[in-house]
């Protein structure tokens, strides 16, 4: 069976940016806020899954948060969305609160080529610069961003 993942980081103005992640169920959209730097931490998911067996990307809203949980079984990755009505990272609501969003399965190399080429789109949409006009309190991850743009 084939791996059909989806993963779209969107910026916007004024800290906020939005994912868009899904699979050949659904697909859904979340609200992503500056109070975490979100596309690094998925920048470093992509880098540190080559030779980590879990991983997980905090996306903050306002109020609340999405998890996105990585596990790692050779080459394929099982993934798990959860949605905290609270920020769990930062202890405001039990980690064993949460309700699922979305779950399924892909694989490693597809997981880190499509947070690349989010990274090389939004470096080439917005550059250093204008990426911290529109996200504000994060500069953008310059050395995830080189050391994933030559992956293959």
């Amino acid at each position: 069976m084939k791996s059909v993942f989806t993963l779209k980081y969107i910026l916007h103005n004024g800290g906020w940016a939005a994912l868009e992640i899904g699979n050949i169920e659904k697909t859904v959209t979340l609200n992503i806020s500056f109070f975490h730097d979100s596309l690094k931490e998925l920048a470093q998911s992509a880098i540190e899954l080559r030779t980590k067996g879990e991983k997980s990307v905090v996306f903050m809203d306002e109020p609340g948060e999405h998890k996105l949980i990585l596990k790692k079984s050779g080459a394929s990755i099982s993934y798990e969305l959860r949605w905290y009505k609270d920020w769990a990272s930062w202890h405001l609501i039990s980690e064993d609160n949460f309700e699922i969003i979305l779950s399924g399965a892909t694989t490693l190399p597809k997981y880190i080529n499509l947070v690349r080429e989010n990274l090389i789109r939004i470096w080439n949409e917005n550059g250093s610069e204008g990426y911290k006009k529109k996200w504000s309190k994060h500069d953008f991850p310059l050395s995830e961003y080189e050391l994933l743009k030559g992956y293959q």
